[in-house]
Protein backbone atom coordinates (compact mmCIF):
# COMPACT_ATOMS: atom_id res chain seq x y z
CA UNK A 1 0.00 0.00 0.00
CA UNK A 2 1.44 3.33 -0.99
CA UNK A 3 1.10 6.72 0.65
CA UNK A 4 -1.78 7.81 -1.60
CA UNK A 5 -3.78 4.64 -0.88
CA UNK A 6 -3.27 5.11 2.85
CA UNK A 7 -4.41 8.72 2.57
CA UNK A 8 -7.53 7.67 0.64
CA UNK A 9 -8.36 5.01 3.23
CA UNK A 10 -7.89 7.48 6.11
CA UNK A 11 -10.22 9.96 4.39
CA UNK A 12 -12.86 7.23 4.02
CA UNK A 13 -12.56 6.38 7.70
CA UNK A 14 -12.77 10.03 8.77
CA UNK A 15 -15.74 10.61 6.45
CA UNK A 16 -17.47 7.61 8.06
CA UNK A 17 -16.82 9.09 11.49
CA UNK A 18 -18.30 12.41 10.36
CA UNK A 19 -21.39 10.59 9.04
CA UNK A 20 -21.69 8.71 12.33
CA UNK A 21 -21.50 11.95 14.30
CA UNK A 22 -24.27 13.41 12.15
CA UNK A 23 -26.43 10.36 12.80
CA UNK A 24 -25.79 10.59 16.55
CA UNK A 25 -26.77 14.27 16.53
CA UNK A 26 -29.95 13.48 14.59
CA UNK A 27 -30.81 10.68 17.02
CA UNK A 28 -30.20 12.98 19.96
CA UNK A 29 -32.57 15.57 18.48
CA UNK A 30 -35.19 12.89 17.80
CA UNK A 31 -34.92 11.68 21.40
CA UNK A 32 -35.30 15.25 22.64
CA UNK A 33 -38.39 15.71 20.46
CA UNK A 34 -39.82 12.40 21.70
CA UNK A 35 -39.21 13.43 25.31
CA UNK A 36 -41.02 16.73 24.71
CA UNK A 37 -43.98 14.90 23.13
CA UNK A 38 -44.05 12.40 26.00
CA UNK A 39 -43.99 15.23 28.52
CA UNK A 40 -46.86 16.99 26.73
CA UNK A 41 -48.88 13.77 26.73
CA UNK A 42 -48.34 13.32 30.47
CA UNK A 43 -49.36 16.91 31.18
CA UNK A 44 -52.52 16.43 29.10
CA UNK A 45 -53.37 13.22 30.96
CA UNK A 46 -52.91 14.92 34.33
CA UNK A 47 -55.07 17.88 33.26
CA UNK A 48 -57.79 15.50 32.05
CA UNK A 49 -57.70 13.63 35.37
CA UNK A 50 -57.96 16.89 37.30
CA UNK A 51 -60.96 17.97 35.21
CA UNK A 52 -62.63 14.58 35.80
CA UNK A 53 -61.99 14.82 39.55
CA UNK A 54 -63.38 18.37 39.65
CA UNK A 55 -66.53 17.21 37.84
CA UNK A 56 -66.90 14.17 40.10
CA UNK A 57 -66.43 16.27 43.24
CA UNK A 58 -69.01 18.75 41.99
CA UNK A 59 -71.51 15.95 41.39
CA UNK A 60 -70.77 14.36 44.76
CA UNK A 61 -71.13 17.70 46.60
CA UNK A 62 -74.07 19.21 44.74
CA UNK A 63 -75.76 16.28 43.04
CA UNK A 64 -77.25 16.34 39.57
CA UNK A 65 -80.03 18.78 38.73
Amino acid sequence: MNEHEIRVQLHKILDSHADMLGAIRAAHQAMHNAFDAHDAALVSAIEANRAALKLLNGIMNEGIE
